[in-house]
């Protein structure tokens, strides 16, 4: 394998690679410089015995259907992200803290979250762009000495950032890291400069457990971002990575459906927006794309996102919830989520960077990390963990919804396929009393079942009906949901004739994770 190797201040050149094989490892280093050239040596590699699954599995890829990721020996990843878009700036302190529980703001935020059950933590360098005045400055000092963008780059600045990923790494989180905002790049014309940086950051940072996001907002239509450029930079970072994992671009609410046909794009990442509410028509058109691409909604409905991004008011909490389910049952391999506070780190309620807000609507990180929803991500990751969730795909005939609505509340479901040994429907909010009737279908006739409820909001079942048997016809009526005002989780799961656990059913009934 070939690596890049990066310079880290003074005389001091390094190539940082990750081992994928058990053994000896020779190395033999090309440069144009004399000194660096033809320089050789070994290193053993020994196995690894820990309990990370990242180091256990290796890289990201693509599925072999493309449809979810997987580690590097196939098994499959379930993607539960963070937005930390300043997680490489000052705002997102490595070195300080202003709560007693945690003696890093940077740390404390990774804690918390790895309890949680979060994998991947998001982010960008900004070190192509200084956006709302923010520029990319952390402990280490600016990114670049002179203040101009590409131009006598700042070591200490990169080391810091080394700091925070190897804290990532060594806590098992995948790192999602995006270059900048995409919007810094309007031409072809200094995208040279956007590769250069690209290099150095593939080459500083992809030994670690990383993929590759390329740009935040790639091709935003409404600033003349150059979305091809964007593309070139990312074909380029994926020709040099000898590792091949799955890469994309971080897409802009306004794309269309892009790049499904690249080698170089291993998965899409989707952008609703925030204060939004959409059918599962919207992931559904994405997924049903040609050719399959493995697909995940990246930035929607940030909880408690402040007025500016969200039309003029805060967004209401169930609307992040609802994103985070819909997605996923319309096709998505995970979710990522986001917060005030957090998707731009906010110290205080006094921080004066426009990203914190102002007044009633600002929120500082300590109080973010422990907001409701994000606490449901934890149980709604449990929930798709509990069984093989990249078996089951979106199927539009599982169920006939003889009363419900067919606006951006659609129920919808997705099953394990013809079989329909299990069936998952996710029922939104219920607006306006709005009541959801139902017929499941194509269930086996000699089959016996089990169906529940699932709450998403507190992470706990109720059992509708055990060791049922559907109709000759194979199908069975949806009962009234427990409440006429909450969403809700409907698993329908065969027990006779199949691989189901009994423990894992016995765990349900006793609405025990």
């Amino acid at each position: 394998m070939m690596m890049p190797g990066f310079w880290d201040g003074g005389q001091t050149w390094k190539v940082r690679f990750a081992p994928t094989v058990v053994g000896i490892w020779t190395y033999k280093t090309k440069a144009t410089d004399i000194g660096l050239n033809n320089q050789t040596g070994s290193i053993m590699c020994t196995a690894y015995t820990g309990l990370l699954p990242i180091y256990q599995h290796g890289f990201l890829k693509p599925s072999t259907n493309n449809r979810y990721l997987t580690y590097a020996d196939g098994k499959p990843f379930y993607w539960l992200g963070d937005t930390h878009w300043s997680g490489f700036n000052i705002a997102e302190r490595f070195n300080e803290s202003n709560d007693a529980r945690f003696s890093s703001m940077f740390k404390g935020l990774i804690d918390r979250r790895k309890e949680q059950g979060f994998t991947v933590w998001k982010a960008e360098t900004f070190a192509n762009n200084n956006e709302q005045g923010n520029p990319p400055y952390n402990e280490g000092g600016a990114a670049w000495g002179d203040g101009r963008f590409f131009i006598d780059l700042n070591t200490k600045f990169w080391q810091n950032i080394d700091q925070r990923i190897q804290y990532l790494a060594n806590k098992g989180m995948i790192i999602a890291m995006a270059q900048g905002i995409g919007r810094s790049m309007k031409n072809s014309s200094v995208e040279s400069d956007h590769k250069r940086l690209a290099r150095y950051i593939l080459a500083r940072y992809g030994a670690y457990p990383t993929v590759w996001m390329t740009a935040q907002e790639y091709n935003d239509e409404y600033a003349g971002a150059c979305g091809i450029c964007w593309a070139s930079v990312a074909a380029y970072v994926f020709d040099l990575d000898p590792y091949k994992r799955a890469n994309s671009m971080h897409n802009a609410a306004t794309n269309p459906i892009a790049y499904h046909d690249q080698l170089w794009y291993g998965f899409v990442t989707l952008q609703q927006a925030h204060n939004r509410v959409n059918s599962v028509d919207y992931w559904l058109a994405q997924y049903n794309a040609i050719p399959a691409r493995p697909i995940l909604e990246d930035e929607a409905n940030y909880e408690d996102i402040i007025p500016p991004y969200g039309g003029g008011a805060v967004t209401p909490k169930w609307k992040t919830r609802q994103s985070a389910w819909q997605s996923q049952i319309a096709g998505t391999f995970g979710f990522t989520y986001g917060a005030q506070g957090i998707w731009w780190g906010c110290y205080t309620v006094e921080d004066l960077s426009f990203n914190c807000g102002t007044g009633s609507d600002t929120r500082a990180w300590n109080i973010a990390i422990d907001f409701p929803v994000g606490e449901q991500m934890s149980f709604m990751a449990r929930f798709w963990t509990s069984f093989d969730w990249w078996t089951l795909s979106p199927d539009e005939n599982a169920i006939y919804w003889i009363s419900a609505p067919i606006d951006t509340q659609r129920p919808y479901q997705k099953t394990d396929g013809n079989n329909r040994t299990l069936v998952i429907a996710y029922l939104p909010l219920q607006l306006n009393g709005t009541v959801y009737n139902g017929t499941v279908r194509n269930l086996s006739p000699t089959g016996i079942y089990i169906s529940q409820w699932f709450n998403p909001r507190n992470g706990t079942y109720s059992v509708i009906d055990e060791g049922w048997i559907p109709s000759k016809v194979g199908s069975w009526n949806i009962p009234t949901q427990p409440t006429s005002i909450d969403d809700w989780v409907l698993m329908i799961q065969r027990i006779n004739g199949t691989n189901t656990s009994p423990n894992l059913i016995v765990n349900m009934k006793a609405n025990i994770f």
